[in-house]
């Protein structure tokens, strides 16, 4: 089995892109979350997956997406991390602050 992640960028005028991923091993939504910033929040570039937003960025971006749904699936696997390394790369980032000064840094913000 393998899982799937929906996830969610939505900018300050609540325009919305979104995406999927099948990453390699289950993984659940309730592993996830202890790891989200402000309890909702996380950099997908940070833990291995495509940021959404167009770039450059404008005043009404920001650097943060959602988690939408992570499920079960019998697909076969779109990105190259597992889920094991997924869920170590979101630990690793929350124990960092999610490295925000670095990814505003490299998305132009600072």
């Amino acid at each position: 089995m393998n899982t799937k992640i929906e996830y969610l960028y939505r900018d300050a005028e609540n325009y919305k892109l979104w995406d999927e991923v099948i990453v390699e091993g289950h993984l659940t939504i309730e592993q996830l979350e202890p790891f989200y910033h402000e309890g909702e929040f996380f950099i997908p570039s940070v833990v291995g997956l495509n940021d959404l937003q167009s770039e450059p960025l404008t005043v009404n971006d920001h650097i943060w997406h959602t988690i939408e749904l992570v499920e079960t699936t019998d697909k076969s696997p779109t990105s190259n991390i597992s889920a094991e390394k997924l869920l170590s790369n979101f630990a690793d980032a929350a124990k960092n602050d999610w490295f925000q000064a670095l990814v505003f840094k490299r998305k132009g913000l600072m």
